[in-house]
């Protein structure tokens, strides 16, 4: 059951910086404490208590089954209850796409 004062605020994704390298931000809020975040069938090691956070390189993020429009299915585990509950995070545009290394380019003019 989600309390009034969280009813309102959804689960996030932004892009951050860790260390040298781009890694994707989420957050968003659960009942308890214990909740399992879960992502694709695998648990996410998040920070805090109700109030979470999950900082995941994009080689880790980019593995992770993406549905259209660039959303995440994230689901809340609540193991004392058997119950889970999915919500969908929209994800930043372009953050987990796929880099594509070229040998060369070639611009003619008109």
């Amino acid at each position: 059951m989600i309390a009034p004062a969280q009813a309102g605020q959804q689960m996030r994704a932004r892009l951050v910086y860790c260390g040298a390298d781009s890694c994707l931000r989420l957050s968003g809020y659960r009942a308890r404490a214990t909740m399992i975040v879960r992502i694709g069938g695998r648990d996410l090691a998040v920070e805090g208590d109700r109030a979470w956070q999950a900082t995941v390189p994009l080689d880790v993020a980019r593995a992770w089954p993406i549905a259209r429009n660039y959303a995440l299915r994230v689901v809340l585990v609540d193991p004392d209850a058997g119950t889970e509950r999915a919500e969908t995070v929209m994800l930043p545009p372009g953050s987990l796409g796929s880099r594509t290394e070229i040998a060369s380019l070639t611009i003619s003019a008109r």
